[in-house]
């Protein structure tokens, strides 16, 4: 059962027709959120969006119909958060797959509903046994969501160390789109990228639109641009502005990787795109005892013009 079940958080943090929490038969608690102009769904375990449908639109999050939704596993689709690091951990070291941030328990810190019609909602990190075994155990992480129209999403990182801390991050976003095959991602021209799918070869993005026509495992590096998603099929534009990240991911396995991710139905790899905010490789983080490292992604839905 979640650390903090519905019935200890609804009376300290629930706001009455906007924000209400519930548990899962599994023994997971997730956050229903409601605002004039969106719902979301969020789980305290991983901090992890799954679901974010602004009214009258598509969805703007994709959640897998096979993935675990279990203590002690991660997600598959919404917004995963990576921390401290990004796929295998590296240096011959022991650690579950991108980190133990999506895996973890974490705290809700609070909520609240604005004039506007915007739900904030924040939850935090902080080092406990199984952090301590791996290694990180003077530190704290917040993840702050802002849910409306748009969907802005902070993420800080504190070293409360006397060393310094290096750490990689990422929010893995899974996308909704309506087919991949008429997808593209403008806004990575001229940069270099390693290429996952073949050997981690450095490459050079060298057209406008980066098309999606096979697996796709593409890690963009030193780039801060503001990137947009054409999703012809359903007529619209995702468009992602981020600030604190150096680091672009996009990732979709297409048929080729999908038949060995189990909590994958055949046909999702059609129906998501990941874009994701991250620092990672040679854009890691290396923060100094008692500093704030805060990596910001904003991302509203327009109609294609």
């Amino acid at each position: 059962m979640s650390l903090h079940n519905a019935a200890s958080l609804n009376p300290k943090f629930a706001i009455l027709d906007h924000v209400r929490f519930e548990n899962t038969p599994e023994g997971l608690t997730h956050i229903v959120v409601k605002t004039p102009k969106a719902e979301a769904t969020i789980y305290t375990h991983g901090a992890h969006l799954t679901q974010w449908n602004p009214v009258g639109q598509h969805p703007g999050i994709y959640l897998s119909p096979k993935s675990a939704l279990e203590p002690g596993k991660a997600i598959r689709g919404g917004i995963p958060v990576l921390f401290p690091w990004f796929g295998p951990r590296s240096d011959g070291k022991e650690g579950p797959m991108h980190g133990f941030a999506r895996i973890s328990e974490w705290n809700v810190e609070s909520t609240h509903f604005s004039p506007e019609g915007v739900v904030t909602i924040t939850l935090s990190l902080e080092a406990d046994d199984h952090t301590r075994s791996l290694g990180f155990d003077k530190f704290r992480a917040a993840i702050q969501f802002e849910i409306g129209e748009h969907l802005d999403i902070t993420f800080e990182v504190t070293n409360h160390g006397s060393e310094d801390l290096v750490f990689e991050e990422g929010l893995h976003t899974y996308f909704a789109v309506g087919d991949i095959t008429k997808v593209a991602t403008e806004g990575l021209e001229g940069t270099t990228y390693l290429d996952k799918r073949d050997d981690l070869k450095r490459k050079v993005q060298t057209t406008q639109l980066l098309e999606y026509t096979r697996d796709v495992d593409q890690v963009h590096l030193n780039t801060t641009a503001a990137l947009t998603i054409h999703d012809d099929a359903w007529k619209r534009e995702i468009h992602i502005e981020k600030q604190g990240s150096n680091t672009t991911v996009t990732w979709n396995p297409w048929s080729v990787l999908s038949p060995g991710l189990p909590d994958l139905d055949p046909e999702s790899w059609k129906h998501f795109v990941c874009v994701e905010t991250v620092n990672v490789s040679e854009n890691k983080i290396t923060l100094a005892p008692g500093a704030t490292h805060r990596m910001d992604s904003n991302v509203r839905i327009t109609a294609k013009a």
